[in-house]
């Protein structure tokens, strides 16, 4: 299968296209955005200046029905964290793109005015944006889809996109069209303002012809097979990514209120996923507690949740969303975190980072706990772009600077996703470690009882993690499918292989080989940045025991700071 790769230069509308090999589309995704930023010169870039690329990768997988394979990976240098950033998403976008016979792009420079970039199968053109500025996100869905009847997916940047808000993150469309995937982290979205790309368009296209495809189809028949025959991925079937509110709840580690406690309710968490089911089901109409956000895959741990009257209101509602923006608000009414979910989708804005600077804004006193008009309030000054709205923009760690409040959950600048390390401690490992800032995508722990391991242990533990992570996002892979994918590298990379093109058999250390190498290339780009390899946790954390386990962070920057070591051969 032959897989081409744009080079678009935004200052003249030059497209340079080149042929890739089947090795080089082996390494997809988040290794090939890292490489194209290292090659690119990146990290000596201003993250808002046009020197600064914008990297969009497929994996090989992408445009194929091969389950939870067609995640896209967007890289750039973090105007947020001022490192590297992958932002990944699931959606339609990647498995359209496959399906025009196209890896990814590279966007270099800056348009003189606001575009949308139409990808097709005979290449890339370019189109007026100005009907769409200012509009929120599903407005602008609805219209790009009326003017391009052609369109298979989007992608798309809202509204404090256009202004530079560092909250913005990259909208792609799921199955049903809806705006509602996001590249969120790290404010991609704000450098896509700075580029003046407002969209995507991607054409519709064929099914990739695959030259190895019988081997091929075999590899994704039997993965289905292991799918579905895992007791873990029942469960992400029946409650989504929202079980793990359920188990953060019991086990303390849970954000609630700006990370002042770890336990919303005793008994079951009433923004968890068995209360989400219930009242999905109970509902009925458009809801739905299983969906599929990208074609092919057989998890479906996405959902649908509808109003009173049965009509959806967003779609997925997940964990970090019912921990960010609900529990670490006050808040214990899950048709008040689906709202402010779908107001965080229209802005195009980053959930964590949202509900992070509300956090942070109402532990100073700025507006009451578990109040919905108070965040109604910030949401249209964010939609308006007004001073107040800027200011909440720039993300939690701005804002809390600001304000001049010392409880602000950040690191690297990045607000913390809904696992406290003060009691989920591996994950806090990864936090510190990871190039990426305070991203658990890049290597969850979530599980480990605090206390019961060494810092070692914990540092082993993380290290694990974040390579599986980092090979699954390389190879186009949600992590969700991790219980089966991991326990069968080789097989995964083997069908990898077949797709890119490649007739062989690759060793059983293959899949990790490609974690680590990307790992290395964004430790190096951090470095050459001038960050340092571990970031503490926030102040707070330390001196402040977290209710109802009464446990401070133990995991000082002091004492892993060999973690980076395991990358040595």
């Amino acid at each position: 299968m032959t897989r081409r790769w744009w080079t678009v230069d935004l200052n003249d509308r030059s497209v340079t296209e080149r042929r890739l090999e089947p090795e080089e589309v082996l390494h997809g995704g988040r290794w090939r955005t890292v490489r194209e930023l290292q090659r690119l010169g990146a990290a000596g870039a201003d993250p808002l200046a046009p020197e600064n690329p914008l990297v969009l990768a497929t994996g090989p997988f992408a445009g194929s029905s091969y389950s939870n394979a067609n995640r896209l990976s967007v890289g750039t240098r973090s105007p947020l964290t001022g490192g590297v950033k992958e932002a990944n998403s699931g959606g339609t976008l990647a498995y359209a793109l496959g399906r025009i016979g196209a890896a990814g792009l590279t966007l270099v420079g800056a348009a003189p005015d606001w575009v949308v970039l139409v990808l097709g199968p005979d290449g890339v053109r370019f189109a007026d944006a100005a009907p769409y500025l200012g509009l929120g996100n599903y407005a602008a869905a609805e219209l790009l889809w009326n003017d391009f009847p052609n369109a298979a997916s989007l992608a798309l940047v809202g509204p404090v996109a256009e202004y530079g808000g560092l909250l913005a993150g990259l909208a792609v469309t799921d199955t049903d069209g809806q705006p509602g995937r996001l590249a969120a982290r790290g404010g991609v979205g704000a450098v896509f303002g700075a580029k003046r790309v407002k969209a995507i368009v991607v054409e519709k296209g064929e099914a990739p012809a695959f030259s190895l495809e019988p081997a091929f189809k075999e590899a994704m028949r039997a993965y289905a097979r292991a799918l579905l025959a895992s007791d873990g991925i029942r469960r992400y079937t029946s409650v989504g990514t929202a079980g793990m509110g359920d188990f953060q709840n019991m086990f303390g580690g849970l954000p609630v209120k700006n990370f002042s406690r770890g336990r919303l309710a005793e008994g079951e968490n009433p923004l968890g996923g068995e209360a989400l089911r219930r009242l999905i089901l109970e509902r009925d109409g458009e809801g739905a507690t299983a969906h599929a956000c990208m074609p092919g895959c057989v998890i479906r741990c996405s959902n649908k949740v509808p109003d009173a009257q049965g009509k959806a209101v967003v779609s997925p509602l997940e964990y970090e969303t019912l921990g960010l923006v609900g529990s670490n608000l006050g808040f214990d009414d899950l048709d008040a975190v689906a709202r402010m979910n779908r107001w965080a989708n229209d802005l195009g804005v980053d959930t964590i980072e949202f509900g992070a600077a509300l956090g942070v804004a109402m532990d100073a006193g700025l507006g009451p706990w578990a109040d919905l008009d108070f965040a109604l309030g910030v949401y249209r000054a964010l939609l308006a772009g007004t001073e107040e709205g800027r200011r909440y923009a720039q993300g939690a760690a701005r804002l809390g600077r600001a304000l001049g409040h010392g409880r602000v959950p950040v690191v690297r600048d990045q607000g913390i996703s809904a696992y406290d390390p003060r009691v989920v401690e591996g994950t806090g490992v990864t936090y510190m470690t990871t190039p990426q800032g305070a991203d658990h995508t890049a290597g969850n722990v979530p599980r480990e009882n605090p206390g019961e391991r060494s810092l070692e242990e914990l540092m082993d533990l993380s290290f694990a993690a974040q390579v599986n992570a980092a090979a699954s996002d390389a190879l186009g892979l949600c992590i969700f499918g991790g219980s089966v994918t991991y326990a069968q590298k080789d097989a995964a990379v083997r069908a990898a292989a077949l797709a890119a093109g490649l007739d062989e058999e690759p060793d059983a250390a293959a899949f990790d080989r490609l974690g680590r190498e990307v790992l290395a290339m964004e430790l190096a780009f951090n470095r050459a940045v001038g960050q340092p390899d571990v970031a503490p946790l926030p102040r707070f954390m330390y001196e402040e025991p977290l209710p109802p386990r009464n446990l401070r962070a133990r995991l000082d920057p002091e004492r892993i700071a060999g973690f980076w070591k395991r990358l040595e051969p």
